[in-house]
């Protein structure tokens, strides 16, 4: 279970993604993307979120990275 700061946090990040793939700010968008999956992995390490919650996150971090597919080179 996340805390609220941390939940906060996190939410915040995905909000950012968003916006930015609504305004069509790709490049911006996935250096948010990024930052996001550091934020999941950092948090996960500290012990600042469950593994479950981890889970979550990482799976809507997988769909962001899907649709940068054909725009970003891995």
């Amino acid at each position: 279970m996340m805390l609220g700061k941390t939940k906060k946090v996190i939410e915040a990040q995905e909000n950012e993604i968003k916006l930015n793939l609504s305004n069509n700010y790709k490049d911006t968008a996935y250096e948010e993307y990024l930052r996001y999956v550091d934020l999941i992995n950092s948090y996960r390490s500290q012990g600042k979120i469950s593994e479950r919650d981890y889970e979550k996150l990482s799976m809507k971090a997988d769909e962001y990275k899907r649709r940068f597919k054909g725009y970003i080179k891995y």
